[in-house]
Parts: C-alpha cells; sequence; structure tokens
C-alpha cells in the first residue's frame, strides 16, 4: 500500500464526468481524511476527524458535472485502507502492551553511570523476574516476585551504578508482562504463590 500524506490528500484533483458526485461533499470528505492523516503523521493520540469506517460507509449526491465516481472511489478506498491500518495499531497498543520473555529479560543489559542503581541488587532481582517469568511460561504456580512487588521495587544508588531511567523502563515493563500472566491465570482459575 502506498503511503499518502495529508498535503497530497489535500491536493488530489478529481476529474469530472457527465454525472458524478456532488462535488461539495467529496471535498468536505477529502478534507477530513486530510486532517485525519495529520493527526496520523504528527501522532497527536487525538480523536480522528473522520475514521475508516465512515470513509467506508460514505455516500454522495449525484450530479451533472460531478467529480467522476472512479477517481473518488479509489482515493475513499486507499484513504480507507491507510486509517484502517493505524486504526488497528493504536487498538493494539493501547490493549496489549510490548511483553517480554525470561530469556529477554536475562539478556537485559544497563548502562553503567557515576551514580546509579546499586548494580548486585539489580542483578539478583532481574534474576527474580526471569524465574518468575519461566514460572508462568512454563506453567509453575510458585514464583518469585509478581507485579505488585515488581511495582514498588526501590534500588540504592551507588557510585558506579546502572542508569536509573533504563532500570525503571525495564521495570515498568517486566511489572506490565507479570500483569499480564497473573490475568491470564486469574482467568483460568489458578493462584499463584509469590515469594516476599
Amino acid at each position: 500500500m502506498s503511503k499518502l500524506t495529508s498535503a497530497e490528500a489535500s491536493r488530489i484533483k478529481f476529474s469530472t464526468s457527465g454525472t458524478g458526485y456532488n462535488k461539495r461533499e467529496v471535498t468536505r470528505l477529502q478534507r477530513q481524511i486530510s486532517g485525519t492523516l495529520l493527526v496520523m503523521e504528527r501522532n497527536l493520540g487525538e480523536d480522528l476527524p473522520v475514521t475508516a469506517e465512515e470513509v467506508r460507509l460514505a455516500g454522495f449526491s449525484m450530479n451533472i458535472g460531478g467529480y467522476d465516481y472512479e477517481d473518488v472511489d479509489l482515493f475513499l478506498d486507499r484513504s480507507y485502507r491507510i486509517i484502517s491500518a493505524y486504526e488497528r495499531t493504536r487498538a493494539q497498543k493501547a490493549i496489549a502492551p510490548e511483553l517480554m520473555t525470561s530469556e529477554q529479560v536475562a539478556e537485559q543489559g544497563f548502562t553503567v553511570v557515576f551514580r546509579g542503581y546499586h548494580m548486585t541488587s539489580v542483578d539478583r532481582y532481574a534474576a527474580r523476574i526471569v524465574d518468575s517469568l519461566e514460572a508462568h511460561e512454563t506453567g509453575r504456580l510458585s514464583v518469585s516476585t509478581d507485579a505488585a512487588h515488581v511495582n514498588r521495587k526501590l534500588f540504592d544508588i551507588s557510585m558506579r551504578g546502572y542508569a536509573e531511567h533504563q532500570v525503571d523502563a525495564f521495570l515498568d515493563t517486566a511489572a506490565e508482562t507479570l500483569r499480564h500472566y497473573e490475568d491470564l491465570r486469574r482467568s483460568h482459575g489458578e493462584s499463584s504463590q509469590a515469594m516476599a
């Protein structure tokens, strides 16, 4: 699918035919589509001026000397596909956080800085997270830590430690991953035993 920018969408000129789509109605939707593409391009996170479904269901009056329906339909189909793909991606991000595997956690590395989180403490706790994820991945009930504990975890600051922002981001993703598994277990009526 070729990319369509907001600027390109606003500049498209449709040919006219003996009887075609009402020009005013088409132009109004064209502007809405251009605005929607602009929101997508800037990743503004706000509601789209027009949704993919609204583009798909769009209808126009027919007029003498209106826009050629084939030209307009091709533009709408292209716009629908692009907006629909964006909506699916945004929906997936909203409901499915990026999850980690135990293998990815085991391979996780952090930058060493002048002052940061105590390295040995972080390494030991990361090992607990690895063990917990392996338990979930293999169906073991007993885990070393859980999402709530990860969210509360604090580390001492030491000279030559791990970069705090990297460890914090890692803990956030680990907590989301553990919560995902915990929710799955609850939905299947299982319980996990987390060590303090």
